[in-house]
């Protein structure tokens, strides 16, 4: 009868079974079971059948089992039971999540899946490469308003002022914690900011539209640097959004950059040098661009508020939501990135490395910044100089490609230390070029290739040395604070080449010795002895500074981490 098999279990094999054992199996009588099933074992065993085909289907089962599963033996039928881990992995909501536009899943750690196609990911794509371009735009306005003030008669002390414009982009960590932390949920983490802030961009382009041309007129700088700067910090907290949508957006995570690099450098371009080819046929002017930038924006935005629906239910590495409905406090809390940053800054090499970022590009940021404007001075107009550098923009993608081999090793700042005096040399070199500049109606072919060579050149070893600075930098960051390790030391970087490039140009308009009855007159051209000065003053700081260079390189990566007990967890786990 049944109730005489009630604490029978099925044979187990004997050899050593991968993953544990429910204990449960051995305890819960049978009975508690379907009884039809005890009943077919036990006609089984009464008639003398061997366990072997129940044995052997156990076996295939333990077998295919994954370490860490319970396997669970009830009833006399062998089934793989997830493991409290494995459960919580799989649990409905956290094993696949939706990303931004409904595009995408990810698992439950917020890992992007790397094998996705682009096909799936291409509208992603699309909007991340236009909300790109359009952050491009202010940018490339102000490329092109610099051209127009040199054309109007700024002087060097006059463009250095209006550079100040840029500094946004170099002080945006000082705002991303509060832009990552605080937020509408029922609107959306990133459309929080990015529809606000479009919207600025786009009504202050449209203000500044019929105004910029009487600044440009009288050499108003002041009024230009100012509109110039509310629109770069616009920009700037435009990118912060960008950057971190793209990670709950696209499966893989490597379209993000290839978004960025393309988007922006149209909307650069588009800006800067389609403007001024619109401009040569008088098919528009300023004000009539600045007001067609900026119904672009206020069009693009009100489509992206309405028909682009945000949802934030990606899953941190903890666990919790982006989006907590129950909760009102923000997930992260600024302060703690904030902490946490001044922790990283008091560590030694970081302070060493902080210094090199600041002052190592000063012996060619004389070359950098004033050259292409002396050019246009003597020898080019700025549509071709516009043009000219257009040209370069093929190479400052194929570089990192070609030299991808030599940045992945354990000394990626080498290649930017072999270019550094190539890079010195060129200031030599650029003095040459502006001396032997013929007059803008007697410039050749012969003058042309030989300042496109320079071009070519200089741009070459730029590239290199960029690329190897960002290949050191993702090597030494801490990995539990990577994305903030990144901009931290982005932002010292792009300081060094504020600072040096504004205190250049600066010198230029210093040292020049102008004709004291035509003061437009130029006796002595000072960019000559600014060259000199950058070039004696960065080779001085080569040798100085070789040997600590040399020592970051070799100091162990520990050397570069904050200490598990110095980062607070929250901060930590994101």
């Amino acid at each position: 009868p049944p109730h005489t098999h009630s604490r029978t279990t099925p044979t187990l094999p004997r050899r050593p079974l991968p993953g544990r054992i429910s204990m449960l199996s051995r305890r819960r009588p049978v009975a508690h079971s379907r009884p039809h099933d005890v009943s077919a074992a036990a006609a089984a065993s009464s008639a003398g059948a061997a366990p072997s085909d129940a044995s052997s289907s156990a076996t295939a089962s333990f077998s295919s089992s994954p370490p860490g599963a319970i396997i669970d033996m009830t009833e006399g039928a062998v089934s793989r039971v997830p493991s409290r881990a494995q459960a919580h992995s799989r649990a409905p909501g956290k094993e696949h999540a939706q990303r931004g536009l409904h595009s995408g899943k990810s698992d439950g750690d917020g890992d992007a899946n790397e094998d996705a196609s682009i096909w799936e990911d291409l509208p992603s794509i699309a909007l991340l490469t236009f909300l790109y371009f359009l952050q491009g735009l202010p940018i490339g306005i102000a490329v092109a308003l610099v051209g127009m003030l040199k054309e109007s008669g700024a002087s060097y002390y006059q463009m250095s002022e209006f550079l100040l414009c840029s500094w946004p982009f170099s002080l945006k960590i000082l705002w991303a914690p509060v832009v990552d932390s605080i937020y509408l949920h029922r609107f959306g983490r990133r459309k929080t900011w990015l529809v606000p802030v479009q919207f600025g961009i786009g009504i202050g382009l449209f203000l500044a539209a019929s105004r910029v041309q009487g600044w440009l007129d009288v050499l108003d700088v002041a009024k230009l640097t100012a509109t110039m700067f509310c629109l770069y910090f616009l920009a700037a907290t435009q990118d912060i959004v960008v950057d971190g949508w793209a990670l709950t957006m696209l499966k893989k995570k490597g379209w993000a950059s290839l978004c960025n690099s393309i988007g922006q450098s149209i909307g650069v371009l588009f800006a800067s040098s389609g403007y001024y080819l619109l401009a040569s046929y008088k098919v528009v002017d300023m004000p009539g661009f600045l007001k067609t930038c900026a119904v672009t924006y206020i069009i693009a935005t009100t489509l992206v508020a309405v028909f682009v629906h945000e949802n934030a239910s990606r899953k941190l590495p903890s666990g919790r939501s982006l989006n907590r409905k129950k909760s009102k406090q923000p997930v992260t809390n600024p302060w703690r990135a904030y902490k946490a940053m001044w922790r990283v800054v008091r560590l030694p090499i970081v302070r060493q490395l902080l210094f090199v970022l600041v002052t190592w590009k000063f012996g060619f940021a004389c070359t950098d910044a004033a050259l292409f404007l002396k050019l246009q001075d003597k020898a080019f107009s700025k549509e071709k100089i516009t043009f000219l550098r257009t040209l370069m923009s093929p190479v400052e993608l194929t570089i990192p490609m070609l030299i991808s081999t030599h940045i992945t090793g354990k000394r990626p700042f080498d290649l930017a230390v072999w270019s550094y005096l190539p890079r010195l040399a060129l200031g030599v070199v650029a003095c040459g070029l502006i001396a032997s500049a013929p007059p803008k109606e007697e410039v050749g072919l012969k003058f042309t290739c030989a300042a496109i060579a320079f071009m070519l050149v200089q741009t070459v070893l730029s590239t290199v040395m960029f690329t190897s600075q960002l290949s050191f930098f993702a090597r030494v960051s801490d990995p539990s604070i990577g994305g903030s390790y990144m901009t931290l030391l982005n932002t010292f970087a792009n300081l060094g080449y504020l600072w040096t490039t504004m205190f250049t140009t600066t010198l230029v308009d210093y040292f020049t010795i102008r004709s004291k009855s035509n003061p437009k007159e130029v006796q002595i051209d000072g960019i000559y002895s600014t060259c000199a000065v950058c070039v004696s003053v960065g080779l001085i700081w080569f040798l100085l500074m070789r040997g600590r260079i040399e020592r970051m390189q070799k100091a162990p990566l520990s050397a570069w981490r904050v200490g598990a007990n110095s980062v607070p967890k929250p901060f930590a786990s994101l």
